[in-house]
C-alpha cells in the first residue's frame, strides 16, 4: 500500500513539474489575462442578451443575427490568419447586410501543445484588432471554437477531446480567459463552445463538458450569450434521438444551434474529403429522394451464393427473400466485395419483388450503377476502391483492393418493402484475383427510422428543419442556424445553388431564426475563393453576394 501511495505521489509531483517547466497551470493562466476594455465606456443597449425565444438589445428590441463565418483558416493550424480578411471586409459584409459573424477560431492561435495554459499575446493582438472593427462597423461576433484541444470534431478525429480529461481542462481554461479578456463588450456578442461535437461514447459527455464550460465562464462573465451546439455525432453513429439531439444547459442566456447542409449529395458534392459525393448534382430535382428520420444498418441477407474463385462474367440470383419483419422500412442493393478479394465487376443488377405466392412477379427495379453518388463504399479497415466503368454500352461497378469486410452499398436506390412479399437481387458478377478466404455476392441490406421519403426540393428542406424549430418552440428557447451552405461546385452549370441558399432562408425566415452563411472566405464552400490571398471582388462569388444584398436589404 505504501509503495502504491508513493507512486501515487511521485506520478502527482512529476505532472506538476512538467507542466511547470513546459507551460502554466490552469488558475494561473486566467491570472495572465488581463480585460481588453472596461465595460463601462460601452453602451449597454448595444448588448444582446436572451428573453425567452428571442434575443433581445438593451432597449429591450428585437435583434435577428443575420451572419456569414469567418473560417480564418483554422483548418490549416494557421495561427495568425492575415491573409483571410482585413477590415475592408467588416465593411464589405456590412453593406451586404449581415449584422453578424460567426469567428471560427483555432485553440492554437492561443496554445501550444507543449507549453499548456501559457497563452500567446499575438493571439490576443489578433483578436482584439477583430474586435475594435466589428465595434467601428457595426458587427456582432460570434466567437466559436472550431478546433479544440483534441482535435477538429466534424470528421470524427477528435477522441482526444473525450479521451484525454486534460484536453478538456485546457478547453475549459481558454473558454475561461478568453471570456474574461471581453467581459461586457456588447460586440462580442456570444462564446460558442464547440464546433459540431463527435463524442466517443455518449451524448451525456458533450452535455457534462459544456455544463462545465458554462460553469467556467460565467464565473468571469455574466454577461455574454452562451451558444451551445447539438451532437453532431457519437462516434460513427450519426442517429438524430428524440430531443434531435439538443440539451438544455441551467442558464438562460442561452441559445440553443444547429447546421443544416441536406441534401449532403448536393451541398457537398464534389468535396475531395467525401468520397462519397464525387458526382455533380442538381436542385431542385424531382427525381432524386431523401429519406426523413434517423435511418440506420439494420441488417442484411447474408445467405446469399458467394463467389470465392475466379470467374469471368456469370448470372448470379440471390434467395427469394420474404418481407416479415415490421422493423425493416427500406431494402436496398449491396455488392460485396471482402476479405482479399481482387478485382470484382458488377453489371445488370435488378432487385425483383414478387407477390406473397413467391411466383407472381409484381415489379423490377433495375438498380443505376452510374450514378457514383448514389454508391458508399464501406470496409472495416477503410482500404479498397470503386470505381464506375462504362464497356460495351454497358454501366458496370468495379470493386477492387479490399483486406478486411467490405461492401458498396447504394441506399439512395430503395425499395419500400410490404409485409409478405418476396425480394430478390440478381446480376452479373466477374472477379479476378479472388481467394478461398474472399466473398464476393449480392445482397439485400436492410435500414430503419424512416419517417418519410422526400424528392430533393423546398419541402425536403421544410420537412428536415421543422423538428428542429418544433423543439425550440417546446423549450421556449431561441435557435441559431449556425452553419449552412454548398460548394462552389452548386454554383456552377445551372445546378441550383442560389435555389438552394434561396429556399433555405425561406424556410428559417419562417420561423425567424439566427444564421449564419458558411463560409465567407475559402476554396470550398465561400462568397469569396482563393485560399492564402486577402478576398478580391475578382475571385468572388457575385451572384450569391447579389442574392445576399437584396434577400438582407429588403424592407
Amino acid at each position: 500500500m505504501r509503495l502504491v501511495l508513493s507512486v501515487i505521489v511521485a506520478t502527482v509531483l512529476l505532472n506538476l513539474l512538467a507542466c511547470s517547466a513546459a507551460g502554466g497551470k490552469p488558475d494561473m493562466a486566467l491570472e495572465q489575462v488581463q480585460v481588453y476594455q472596461s465595460a463601462k465606456p460601452y453602451d449597454d443597449n448595444l448588448r444582446l442578451r436572451v428573453d425567452g425565444r428571442f434575443i433581445v438589445n438593451g432597449k429591450g428590441e428585437k435583434v435577428r443575427l443575420k451572419g456569414v463565418a469567418f473560417g480564418n483558416e483554422v483548418w490549416a493550424n494557421t495561427r495568425i490568419p492575415s491573409q483571410h480578411h482585413n477590415e475592408q471586409d467588416y465593411i464589405r459584409l456590412k453593406e451586404m447586410g449581415f449584422n453578424s459573424i460567426r469567428f471560427y477560431l483555432n485553440y492554437q492561435t492561443f496554445e501550444s501543445d507543449s507549453a499548456p495554459y501559457k497563452y500567446h499575446q499575438s493571439g490576443w493582438d489578433w483578436l482584439d484588432k477583430n474586435v475594435q472593427w466589428a465595434e467601428k462597423h457595426g458587427i456582432y461576433l460570434v466567437l466559436n471554437i472550431h478546433v479544440p484541444q483534441g482535435g477538429f470534431q466534424s470528421n470524427g478525429a477528435g477522441d482526444a477531446l473525450w479521451d484525454k480529461r486534460e484536453n478538456q481542462l485546457r478547453l475549459i481554461s481558454l473558454w475561461q480567459a478568453i471570456a474574461k479578456r471581453y467581459q461586457g463588450h456588447p460586440n462580442v456578442a456570444a462564446l460558442d463552445l464547440l464546433n459540431e461535437p463527435v463524442t466517443t461514447r455518449s451524448k451525456q459527455q458533450w452535455e457534462d463538458l459544456a455544463n462545465e464550460l458554462v460553469t467556467a465562464i460565467r464565473q468571469v462573465n455574466q454577461q455574454q450569450m452562451i451558444f451551445v451546439e447539438r451532437l453532431l455525432a457519437v462516434k460513427n453513429q450519426w442517429q438524430i434521438d428524440e430531443q434531435q439531439n439538443f440539451f438544455k444547459l441551467d442558464d438562460t442566456n442561452v441559445v440553443y444551434q444547429y447546421h443544416f447542409y441536406e441534401p449532403m449529395a448536393f451541398s457537398h458534392q464534389q468535396a475531395s474529403w467525401l468520397r462519397q459525393y464525387q458526382v455533380p448534382t442538381s436542385y431542385p430535382d424531382p427525381d432524386r429522394l431523401k429519406v426523413i428520420g434517423s435511418p440506420s444498418w439494420y441488417g442484411a441477407q447474408f445467405d446469399n451464393p458467394i463467389i470465392s474463385a475466379d470467374s469471368d462474367w456469370q448470372f448470379v440470383e440471390g434467395k427469394k427473400l420474404q418481407h416479415q419483419d415490421p422493423k425493416v422500412d427500406l431494402i436496398y442493393p449491396a455488392l460485396v466485395s471482402a476479405n482479399n478479394a481482387g478485382d470484382s465487376w458488377f453489371k445488370q443488377v435488378v432487385i425483383n419483388e414478387y407477390a406473397p405466392d413467391g411466383k407472381q412477379l409484381l415489379r423490377e427495379v433495375k438498380i443505376d450503377l452510374s450514378k457514383q453518388a448514389d454508391w458508399y463504399l464501406w470496409s472495416a479497415n477503410q482500404r479498397g476502391r470503386s470505381q464506375h466503368l462504362r464497356q460495351g454500352g454497358e454501366d458496370i461497378l468495379q470493386i477492387s483492393a479490399t483486406t478486411s469486410d467490405a461492401n458498396n452499398g447504394s441506399s439512395q436506390q430503395f425499395v419500400v418493402p410490404k409485409v409478405g412479399h418476396f425480394y430478390q437481387i440478381s446480376g452479373w458478377v466477374k472477379t479476378r484475383g479472388t481467394g478461398a478466404a474472399s466473398r464476393v455476392q449480392l445482397r439485400l441490406d436492410f435500414q430503419n427510422g424512416l419517417k418519410d421519403i422526400v424528392a430533393w426540393d423546398k419541402q425536403l428542406i421544410e420537412k428536415m428543419i421543422e423538428p428542429m424549430e418544433r423543439w425550440g418552440e417546446q423549450h421556449q428557447v431561441p435557435l441559431y442556424l449556425g452553419e449552412f451552405g454548398c460548394i462552389h461546385g452548386c454554383f456552377e452549370q445551372q445546378r441550383g445553388g442560389l435555389q438552394w441558399v434561396s429556399d433555405v432562408l425561406d424556410v428559417v425566415d419562417q420561423y425567424q431564426t439566427h444564421f449564419n452563411f458558411h463560409s465567407y472566405h475559402e476554396d470550398a464552400f465561400a462568397l469569396y475563393y482563393g485560399y492564402g490571398s486577402l478576398p478580391t471582388e475578382s475571385n468572388a462569388n457575385q451572384p450569391l453576394i447579389q442574392l445576399f444584398k437584396q434577400r438582407l436589404n429588403e424592407p
